[in-house]
């Protein structure tokens, strides 16, 4: 029977296991033919690992033949590449499970690490002079000096070149794990110069002769002036960028379309589009791989978050928070489904994150949260990006984001979203958001743009609906724009909403909430519910009125 290995992320026990296997082979030929050194950042269980030890297994020497391994992939049908199958010394090594935290703990679990490292390469020792096989046992013994770790992988590239008499291959996976979990946790600065010092001098381009190809994965490309400052024979394979890397992680529509095929479930195609597809990467239509197999091996099972669920989106969730005004803002655009464009910065300087805008929603895009496409020049000639929410499942991400924001008072969501459902009275709705609204908007932030940020925290809390109503902000209604507009998606809550924000000092406050509910008949909003197939009687008008942290809501 055809079966996914769930979590089994090394090739070798993949094949071994009879595991289905999306061919990803050519990745071989583009390592081969590509540059010294090439860092593929991708979202997290996006096939890096997988990826990475199909080069080990594919490079390595070994006293087996690991050529059948390939025998059934799209690689073997290039002799000249499988020329060089088994070839080269590997030195490979992951960092995804040494986030600590402290920066002495972080280095406990590398010096282990390494250690581990040398110890698959104890012949070497032999052949060294008495100075360099001192260290090399020191690490082995996990009694190495500060300046030994830092040098480690430099002189490690180098030993092998001398006891092997081939050029090394060096891969290293999710490099930058620790240094996320650095930031997170306060030792940013340190880590950065351990990773300059350990990965920049391993990797400088000086080592010509002695290196062939080094590969780097990660899910962010850290500032090359931080980590990468002396590697001018570095490759980028951004997920932005056209080129032979962009279908090499994540499964494409050819890919899912054999997939559907090898396990029956050609009728589900539709519900994994929906929930899993919508990434691009240099022009591919990608889905989600982690995503789509956990639903398939469910199947009978409904569909729901699966990616989300693998990792903490800390981080993620952190920087939203605080982005600040903007990122609101333009996170409402996002949840309305209208278009939010940014340049997107590949030289991502953790410290700057929360800066800039574009800096957030560059994370977002490198993380896996946002989806961008067609590029076109701003006013200072930047390329600009079209991001949107891409799929289902990442809209879910951002409802828990605005629950961990917003909603500390679940019970008084719950009864909002109740008001909205016909299970409690409408007339409910004043006291419910006034006491929202006391407890987690920032007057600091109303005292800026005060209708714009009310507008965007009652659209998150609404967002909570959006599997039973289609929520519009800031939409082309009749003659004019409607704040928010809820079209019911399902019979069994068949009431629409029409909502418009004011904002009123103390003398225009009695009849501001008037003129909300007159602005919505003037403008005949109505037009565009009618338009979605919604019953005059069916709309409910809300005309809702904002005095510093006071609420009041008028209906009709």
């Amino acid at each position: 029977m055809t079966k996914f290995r769930i979590g089994t992320d090394d090739f070798k026990e993949l094949i071994d296991d009879g595991g289905y296997f999306v061919d990803k082979s050519l990745l071989i030929r583009d390592i081969i033919e590509g540059n010294k050194v090439t860092l593929i950042p991708r979202p997290r269980r996006f096939g890096k690992t997988l990826n990475m030890t199909m080069l080990r297994y594919f490079f390595e020497r070994s006293d087996e033949s690991r050529e059948y391994l390939f025998a059934d992939c799209a690689i073997a049908g290039f002799p000249e590449y499988m020329q060089h199958q088994g070839q080269y010394p590997v030195i490979y090594i992951s960092l995804k499970d040494l986030k600590r935290d402290s920066f002495e703990h972080f280095i406990e679990a590398v010096l282990a690490e390494i250690a581990r490292l040398y110890l698959s390469f104890s012949e070497i020792s032999e052949i060294l002079s008495e100075g360099s096989r001192d260290r090399f046992l020191r690490i082995c013994k996990e009694e190495a000096t500060t300046n030994d770790l830092y040098s480690s992988l430099k002189e490690l590239i180098a030993y092998c070149y001398q006891y092997y008499k081939k050029p090394v291959i060096v891969l290293i996976d999710e490099y930058d794990s620790p240094m996320i979990e650095a930031f997170s946790n306060g030792y940013y600065d340190e880590m950065a110069a351990f990773m300059r010092s350990w990965l920049g001098a391993g990797l400088k381009p000086e080592h010509g002769q002695v290196l062939y190809r080094a590969v780097v994965t990660g899910i962010l490309r850290i500032a090359k002036e931080s980590i990468f400052s002396d590697l001018n024979n570095l490759d980028v394979a951004s997920p932005l960028m056209i080129g032979p890397f962009a279908d090499k992680f994540g499964f494409t529509e050819p890919e899912v379309d054999l997939i559907l095929t090898a396990f029956h479930a050609e009728d589900h195609a539709n519900t994994i589009r929906d929930w899993y597809n919508g990434y691009s990467f240099g022009g591919h239509t990608i889905y989600n791989p982690w995503s789509l197999i956990s639903y398939i091996q469910a199947i009978p099972n409904p569909p729901g978050p699966k990616w989300l669920n693998t990792s903490s989106n800390a981080l993620v969730y952190e920087e939203l928070a605080a982005g600040g005004l903007e990122i609101k803002r333009d996170l409402e655009l996002l949840l309305s489904g209208e278009e939010l464009r940014y340049p997107l910065s590949e030289n991502i300087t953790f410290g700057d994150i929360g800066r800039n805008p574009a800096n957030i929603w560059s994370l977002l895009y490198y993380s896996g949260y946002l989806k961008a496409e067609e590029p076109q020049s701003d006013i200072r000639g930047r390329l600009a990006y079209r991001i949107s929410i891409p799929n289902r499942e990442i809209s879910n991400a951002y409802e828990h984001f605005i629950e961990s924001l917003y909603l500390k008072t679940d019970a008084g969501l719950d009864r909002l979203l109740k008001c909205f459902l016909g299970e409690r009275p409408v007339s409910q709705i004043e006291p419910v958001l006034q006491d929202l609204t006391l407890g987690l908007v920032s007057m600091y932030d109303l005292a800026k743009l005060p209708e714009a940020v009310f507008h965007a925290f009652v659209l998150g809390l609404l967002a909570n609906l959006r599997t039973v109503y289609e929520i519009r902000s800031n939409a082309e209604a009749g003659y004019g724009r409607a704040d928010i507009l809820m079209i019911p998606r399902t019979r069994e809550y068949p009431a629409a909403y029409i909502i418009e924000f004011k904002t009123a000092d103390a003398q225009q406050k009695r009849d501001v909430p008037s003129n909300a509910l007159a602005q919505i008949a003037n403008k005949e909003y109505e037009v565009a519910l009618a338009n979605a197939g919604v019953s005059r009687e069916r709309i409910k008008r809300l005309g809702i009125v904002l005095q510093g942290k006071r609420i009041e809501v008028q209906t009709g």
